[in-house]
């Protein structure tokens, strides 16, 4: 078969090498095609497919995401208040029965019209403090990973309702 493509093929005589691809190529196609459609068509195979997982999402208006960059900068969105003690939040985000606690510190300082630390905002935007957060709001929080903690423990650049 090789003669005769050689043959028919001018590019094939001036370069064996070619010819060998070629003819390793199509074996390689013929025989995934059989391994396929073996695999795929004959009825007394039986093919063993991964059980899915059942999950609900969470309900509520409220996305829950949870990012953590190699940089260490941290996301949350919809964590829910469980406590907040001082200028500390205790938050979680829950899927199921998988819960993450998060320990939040949070800081400020006005110097001036200025202020430095963590900014607190509504769902509109405008400006609060840790006081008007309550236990069982559902917050936003950017941030920093401390890795210094075995615990979650993030410090607070912004909080939004």
């Amino acid at each position: 078969m090789m003669v005769l493509l050689r043959k028919k093929i001018p590019l094939l005589q001036t370069n064996p090498y070619l010819g060998i691809f070629f003819g390793v190529s199509v074996i390689a196609f013929i025989l995934g095609f059989l391994l396929f459609a073996f695999t795929y068509l004959l009825p007394s195979i039986n093919i063993v497919k991964a059980e899915g997982l059942t999950w609900t999402p969470p309900s509520g208006k409220s996305i829950l995401e949870v990012h953590i960059a190699n940089n260490g900068m941290v996301y949350l969105q919809g964590a829910n208040i469980e406590s907040i003690s001082g200028t500390t939040i205790v938050a979680s985000t829950s899927w199921n029965n998988t819960k993450l606690k998060w320990t939040i510190y949070t800081n400020g300082s006005d110097y001036g019209k200025r202020h430095f630390g963590t900014s607190f905002y509504d769902s509109k935007g405008a400006s609060i403090t840790i006081s008007d957060l309550h236990v069982g709001d559902i917050i936003s929080v950017n941030g920093i990973l401390d890795v210094n903690y075995m615990e979650l423990v993030v410090k607070a650049d912004v909080i939004r309702i």
